[in-house]
């Protein structure tokens, strides 16, 4: 039986305050690459946040497009490193190599949607704006499908907010796992839910289906494993369940929940 939360803080966060710290070790660059990044903090910049945070039980995230900022991460124990986007042989062996205590999230949704979206929302995209664009999503494509095949753990999600990738897109990213970057839907589900919960540090107790975890649930007409684009469309959650309790309760038809549950 899936529990209810209580709606207290997990015992692991603080009950008030901040829970994680967020760098930025790397900055746009200049030149004619629309791509170029530089590295904008030092080493021992970056060991010191992770020094205090680690005194004081937090965690550090990281905006690291820059090989080097992704280095500095991985060198000084940042656990959730956004991006990696210019991440080179050397960097992606140190991911590997610290797989089971770091994550990746390459926050792919703002670039995807202003070349792909960005109209539809009133906003122009110049000629370096979008080579800029292209050139990040083939990037992060071919450095995201090798970190997966290296057993990094790689998640959906980041950078939402912009008019032209607002909250609540997040199955968008789902797709793009599995279009783009090659993942199975399966993994982009998994992605998106137990590794959730493990960056979260309730690894078997958030996004999994199990005795004794969190009732977060979303009952779905139809099947995503077959068709992740289905998770885009809101009127095909039958019934949404958050802490053990209906925010959408099911339909009244159970032959359209059989369905479903088929």
């Amino acid at each position: 039986m899936a529990r209810k939360n209580s709606g207290k803080p997990a015992g692991r966060l603080p009950a008030g305050g901040m829970d994680t710290f967020k760098i930025v070790p790397s900055a746009p660059g200049s030149g004619n690459d629309p791509l170029a990044e530089d590295t904008a903090m030092t080493d021992a910049e970056v060991a010191a946040v992770c020094e205090v945070a680690q005194q004081r039980n937090r965690r550090v995230a990281a905006h690291a497009r820059s090989a080097e900022a992704v280095k500095m991460c991985v060198r000084n124990g940042v656990q959730v490193i956004y991006h990696a986007t210019l991440a080179d042989e050397e960097a992606k062996d140190m991911l590997e190599a610290r797989k089971d205590s770091v994550f990746v999230a390459p926050a792919m949704g703002l670039p995807y949607g202003r070349l792909h979206e960005g109209e539809s929302y009133g906003v122009s995209t110049s000629d370096y704006l979008r080579a800029r664009a292209e050139k990040e999503i083939e990037t992060v494509s071919a450095n995201m499908a090798d970190l997966r095949a290296r057993g990094v753990r790689v998640l959906p999600g980041g950078d939402y907010g912009f008019k032209w990738n607002p909250h609540g897109r997040n199955a968008r990213d789902l797709f793009i796992f599995v279009d783009i970057f090659g993942f199975s839907p399966l993994e982009a589900l998994q992605a998106g839910t137990a590794l959730g919960g493990a960056l979260m540090g309730m690894g078997g107790e958030l996004g999994v289906v199990t005795e004794g975890a969190l009732a977060d649930l979303i009952l779905v007409n139809g099947d995503p494993v077959s068709d992740i684009r289905i998770l885009q469309d809101k009127d095909r959650f039958l019934a949404i369940m958050k802490n053990g309790e209906f925010h959408k309760s099911p339909p009244d038809d159970g032959a359209e929940l059989r369905v479903a549950a088929e």
